[in-house]
């Protein structure tokens, strides 16, 4: 039992920081060079980097967050598994808010992000030769929204990281 709660605390955590390093490095690293390029570039750009992101962003937080669930879980109905007894930090708590945060950047990408995302990607369809409607004010705001969901990533590695050593 102890070998298969650690391949999954392994798993999970890794899984989930990659998530969140693969989106980070898309607003921190690769972000920037994109904005030097004219709009109908700079959308199709945009358009190849988002979708080549989808997949495995999504892929590794899912399981990573399935992961912190299937801990909580086992957390609960093995409480010699945790460290911490009672309180609201609890090993079982802690690995809900990991699985929580972690799953979180579907919902903030629907309900945060979907407008702008939507907007990019019928301007890379199209292919506008101009500036005229703000498409680098409209890349900057993703790229901006984007930052913080990976840092939602981030807080859910952290979190799991955390419920794994107490």
């Amino acid at each position: 039992m102890a070998l298969l709660t650690s391949a999954i605390q392994t798993y999970s955590i890794l899984a989930t920081a990659l998530a969140a390093g693969a989106n980070l490095s898309t607003s921190v690293i690769t972000f920037p060079a994109l904005l030097h390029a004219k709009p109908p570039v700079l959308t199709e750009q945009w358009h190849i980097l988002y979708n080549t992101g989808i997949t495995p962003v999504v892929g590794l937080a899912a399981t990573g967050s399935a992961g912190f669930a299937t801990l909580a879980y086992r957390a609960a109905v093995a409480p010699g598994l945790s460290s911490l007894e009672g309180g609201l930090w609890t090993k079982r708590n802690l690995y809900i808010a990991a699985a929580a945060v972690t799953i979180g950047f579907a919902p903030y990408t629907r309900v945060v992000m979907w407008d702008t995302i939507q907007e990019l990607e019928r301007r890379a369809r199209r292919g506008e030769a101009d500036d005229k409607e703000n498409t680098r004010e409209l890349v900057l705001r993703w790229g901006t929204l984007n930052l913080w969901r990976g840092v939602l990533l981030l807080t859910g590695a952290g979190l799991g990281m955390w419920a794994s050593v107490v």
